[in-house]
């Protein structure tokens, strides 16, 4: 017990904050790819179901973008987690009402990203269904460029409220 307080006060605040975002963006990444990989699954049988032939070379682009877009949404969802418990846990200590809204306003944006990850699912199996009545096949039709640029924004600013929360 006291070995640990002494690990603690050794470690400068900045570099626990850089440390905490890195280590939440790899979580968001290998948790991302292990979800991207489990739908997939369903999206690849919806595909091998159509009953015409899509070009591989669209399939895989389409499969690759589907994969960083639900990588990219649980990078986002885990930071967001790691805010939600450093302040759930400032709240513990402090009882203040300022820290009882943002943590409703983070839960809101958790539930947004959750919901993101599941509509992203839903729309591209849709899609799917409907590809022999379309001209053009991309599995993703719902998360587009801008979407991972807006969805990049959102990480830089969780990461920097990760960093400054933990200075």
């Amino acid at each position: 017990m006291m070995n640990e307080k002494v690990v603690k006060n050794k470690i400068n605040p900045k570099a626990k904050g850089f440390i905490a975002i890195i280590v939440l963006i790899i979580l968001g990444i290998f948790i991302g790819y292990i979800i991207s990989q489990v739908s997939l699954q369903i999206l690849i049988e919806e595909i091998d179901n159509l009953p015409v032939q899509i070009d591989e070379t669209r399939i895989n682009r389409s499969i690759d973008y589907y994969i960083g877009a639900i990588i990219i949404l649980t990078i986002e969802l885990v930071l967001l987690l790691g805010v939600l418990y450093i302040y759930l846990d400032s709240y513990k200590e402090t009882k203040s009402r300022f820290l009882i809204v943002l943590n409703l306003f983070i839960i809101a944006l958790v539930v947004k990203s959750i919901l993101s990850i599941i509509s992203l699912h839903t729309v591209a199996t849709d899609y799917i269904q409907v590809i022999p009545y379309v001209s053009r096949t991309f599995l993703t039709p719902g998360f587009g460029i801008l979407s991972f640029v807006l969805t990049t924004f959102e990480i830089i600013a969780i990461s920097i409220l990760v960093y400054l929360s933990l200075d």
